[in-house]
């Protein structure tokens, strides 16, 4: 107990009889009896025992020893019900475990900012409009020659940086191994504000010459987990592409770039660009676009002050690019649409990350799926706080009768159910790492790694801290207010049989529990079904005992030539193998979300350009590879092939929708094309062929494509596609050793099948059909805890009822009809609240589904059935205990 060191008890009573006996002694001296002074004495000083307790209370902290008397109760009473504290407890735990898992998760996806210095005051700049020239990788790029004349506009910045993703082959004492590498410049760490672990970082000294700096930082995860944390790392050689750079140092622990879906292993100067991608070998022209831009806002400058102030500047810019030498001849709307963009200025707190747009929405859904999981766990908990309340009715009537006050009663229950919602916590903020481990598992994995942790932080505990006082006041507060509502005198003189008391509120928390269970059930059914409708569609063409893999020659030092020699030469030794059936060459990989795209301009019987459109360049084989038969003309041959390696295309195949799309029923054979949307662009491309329609870049909606021949353009990376007999890892293991027999130092990269390929690319529907799938099993289980619950309660209640009902002569299956009654009304009440609630939730989700609608009649009555027969199992059990009594034990239970 804790007190105030002041005086003690035994002094103040001593104190209070000393002050009573000088008055019995006065009163003595007047002439009273010393009986009549001394009862004379207490009567004039009054309450004794009230002046103790006041001197009590003053001595000491009271609410702590209310609370320390409180939660000795609490802890007795769940002594005492061991088996629904541990319902509770292990309710609230799953509840709390799973949000405080995947908020941990959604914080580090969608709301952590960078760790690095003032990341409020760091914008991404985006160009936004037409682009005249070529770009790549994704998103609103920029060239490298407008990050350097910003540099030099410094009204608004403190500092402009620029960055891209690559994957790069490096080799530390080792094999080459394919990394993700960003390609930076040299403002990139100093103005992040980044320090190094080890050695140092890139600065402006790397950026002043092309090919001339040489130097390479490492991640500080990559030094660690793949370099065993080398502490004379610095100054070793790093072989990048097979190009010798030096490693200059380490960057400082939990920094992972500025894209927090692919986390480099190591960063690599601008400058040297064309090492790090050495097919593209133009990367500082002003047509050519492939950097992100970011920059730091100087103190008291805005975005909004900064968008508007770069304006004119901008527009300066985009005036003189039109008269510099390199600008192509383009169409007065094209102009027009170049000298009408303009810089985008966002805020990049957070950096700039793909992956993080690609989740946000499903991260969301699953953060409302648990939301509704811990909602239907405290309705789990309140149901069993209800039942325990009921139970202990009398006891709390005798309590109150006997002077405890409704704040004190009040108070008692609050605090049971804030130890129990603690333990749960507790118990939950244990599991809730292994919880995370299970759904990163489930989420898309870029190549270059996804920067998540499992471990909880601050902010995280927090959280689950938050929830947890959220979660005392919604399991705590009917129970409490009913325990404190008891009347005594009413309480006690009640027999224990009375049905319909208490019943109420509790079949209304089950009702809610079956509501959002079906809510829950129904969005699982609709992922489940827009995933297995993805799968079952496949991509157009049979993906059984196909495989695929990637060569990338050229980052072993072969030119462009040289490159197409050797992997014509590895397809010849694959097509060769006894296990093969067919193989073909794809310069872009299949079923990856990305890769080569142009305009179009075609001239048939009129001249047009089309929308940007996908494109591959093929080798023979590759559609009889693939299964997907020529519908019109001829595929890719032999013949569509020339010893020149430099770009010269001649022959092209389109693909049925195309066809559709752009010839309306015309005949597209013989028809040209040119790549690109220019007024001068030559349609010197004849079409020979066309295919059926395939899916490339993804499974949704089909996209119109055009084919040409690989063996017409330079191709320092493939992608080989080869149809087995029979799948089998020894046709694997042959077709490593043919690419061996041809170059010993090559590398196959990503062996695997199609299927698995496919599974990558529906990685967002599988996490979103598998996670919802499972909080919609851990709902329907909570919700017939609560139906058992309820029903168990129920049919306790009617015993002696039950017990007249066959005195009477009732049938046995009497029992089962109460009990089934009670568990279907229930039942229907939920569903009526389940579905307008699922049609609203089902607009919100509409655009992760595909080919099924939100309020698909057939999921409806999958998940109602599935309820259905839960619900009739745990019925039929609570029946037959019911009708298992003997009439007179019926009658004679209390």
């Amino acid at each position: 107990m804790i007190q105030k060191q002041r005086r003690s008890d035994r002094d103040f009573s001593e104190e209070i009889e000393a002050h009573i006996r000088i008055e019995a002694d006065r009163l003595a001296e007047d002439g009273l009896t010393p009986d009549e002074a001394m009862a004379a004495a207490r009567r004039a000083f009054g309450n004794v025992t009230l002046c103790r307790e006041r001197f009590y209370e003053s001595q000491r902290w009271m609410w702590f020893d209310d609370l320390k008397r409180n939660v000795g109760y609490a802890l007795r009473q769940i002594r005492f019900s061991p088996g629904s504290s541990a319902t509770i407890i292990l309710s609230l735990a799953l509840g709390i475990g799973v949000n405080t898992a995947l908020f941990s998760l959604a914080d580090q996806a969608l709301i952590r900012a960078l760790p690095v210095d003032r990341p409020e005051n760091l914008v991404l700049l985006e160009w936004e409009g037409r682009f005249i020239g070529d770009g790549r990788g994704e998103g609103k790029m920029v060239p490298f020659p407008l990050l350097k004349e910003l540099q030099d506009q410094n009204d608004f910045f403190e500092g402009v940086f620029a960055r891209a993703s690559e994957t790069v082959h490096l080799s530390i004492d080792g094999e080459p191994d394919p990394v993700g590498a960003a390609i930076v410049s040299g403002s990139y760490f100093p103005t992040l504000g980044v320090r190094p672990a080890l050695g140092r970082l890139l600065d402006e000294s790397d950026d002043l010459k092309p090919d001339g700096h040489p130097v390479v930082v490492l991640s500080y995860d990559f030094w660690r987990n793949r370099l065993g944390g080398d502490p004379d790392i610095v100054g070793k050689r790093a072989l990048v592409n097979s190009f010798p750079m030096t490693i200059a140092g380490v960057a400082e622990q939990g920094f992972h770039g500025v894209d927090w879906g692919r986390a480099p292993s190591l960063w690599v100067p601008v400058m040297m660009k064309r090492q790090a991608t050495p097919n593209w070998s133009e990367p500082y022209q002003h047509r050519a676009r492939w950097l992100h831009l970011f920059g730091r806002l100087k103190p008291g400058v805005s975005r909004e002050q900064a968008e508007a102030g770069l304006e004119p500047w901008f527009r300066a810019y985009l005036e003189a690019d039109t008269r510099r030498g390199d600008w192509p001849q383009v169409t007065a709307e094209q102009l027009r649409g170049y000298l009408a963009s303009r810089l985008e200025v966002l805020p990049a707190a957070k950096g700039r990350s793909p992956t993080r747009t690609q989740l946000r929405q499903p991260i969301m859904i699953l953060l409302a799926a648990t939301g509704l999981i811990l909602l239907l766990a405290c309705l789990n908990v309140a149901n069993i706080s209800m039942s325990r309340a009921l139970a202990r009715r009398r006891g709390t009537a005798l309590r109150a009768a006997l002077g405890a006050s409704k704040r004190r009663i009040l108070g008692e229950q609050l605090i049971e159910s804030a130890v129990l919602t603690a333990a749960g916590c507790l118990l939950g903020a244990a599991i809730a790492p292994v919880l995370s481990r299970a759904i990163i598992s489930f989420m898309p994995q870029q190549s270059a790694g996804v920067a998540l942790s499992p471990a909880l932080d601050l902010r995280v505990l927090f959280f689950a801290l938050a929830i947890t006082a959220l979660t005392t006041l919604l399991t705590g507060a009917a129970p409490a207010l009913f325990a404190a509502s008891v009347q005594p005198v009413s309480a006690i003189k009640r027999q224990s049989a009375s049905i319909a008391q208490g019943m109420g509120p509790k079949k209304a928390l089950v009702v809610s529990q079956f509501a959002l269970a079906l809510i829950l059930l129904i969005g699982a059914g609709l992922f489940a079904r827009t995933l297995g409708t993805l799968r079952s569609q496949g991509p157009g063409f049979a993906t059984s005992n196909l495989l695929m893999f990637r060569l990338e020659p050229i980052s072993l030092g072969y030119s462009i030539p040289e490159s197409r020699t050797l992997i014509r030469r590895v397809l010849q030794e694959v097509r060769s193998l006894p296990d093969v059936e067919q193989a073909g060459v794809g310069r872009w990989t299949l079923l990856r979300g990305g890769g080569w795209g142009n305009p179009v301009t075609v001239e048939a019987d009129r001249r047009f350009a089309t929308e940007e459109m996908p494109m591959n360049a093929v080798s023979p084989g590759f559609f009889q590879a693939l299964s997907v038969p020529i519908t019109r003309g001829r595929g890719i041959e032999e013949r569509d092939s020339h010893a020149d390696s430099r770009w010269h295309l001649r022959t092209a195949v389109i693909n049925e929708e195309f066809v559709r799309k752009y010839f309306q029923g015309r005949d597209p054979i013989g028809a040209r094309v040119g790549i690109g949307a220019a007024p001068d662009t030559v349609a010197d491309i004849e079409i020979v062929g066309v295919v059926k329609t395939f899916q490339d870049r993804g499974l949704r909606e089909p996209e119109a494509q055009i084919y040409f021949s690989s063996w017409e353009r330079p191709i320092p990376i493939a992608t080989f596609y080869v149809r087995l007999n029979d799948w089998s890892q020894a046709g694997a293991q042959s077709i490593r050793a043919a690419v061996q027999a041809v170059e010993p130092n090559l590398t196959v990269l990503s062996l695997r099948t199609i299927d698995a390929q496919l599974d990558r690319l529906l990685s967002s529907e599988r996490m979103l059909a598998a996670l919802a799938g499972a909080f919609a099993a851990l709902a329907t289980v909570l919700a017939m805890v609560g139906l058992y619950g309820v029903l168990s309660f129920s049919a306790e209640r009617r015993t002696r009822e039950i017990g007249i009902r066959y005195a009477l002569g009732a049938p046995r299956f009497a029992a089962h009809r109460l009990v089934l009654r009670e568990a279907a009304l229930m039942a229907l009440a939920g569903l009526a609240f389940a579905v307008p609630a699922s049609l609203a939730l089902g607009r919100w989700v509409e655009n992760q589904l595909f080919g099924v609608r939100p309020m698909d009649p057939a999921t409806i009555a999958s998940a109602c059935l599935l309820v259905a027969l839960f619900s009739l199992a745990v019925s039929v059990f609570v029946a037959r205990r019911a009708a298992s009594l003997h009439p007179l034990e019926a009658l004679r239970r209390e």
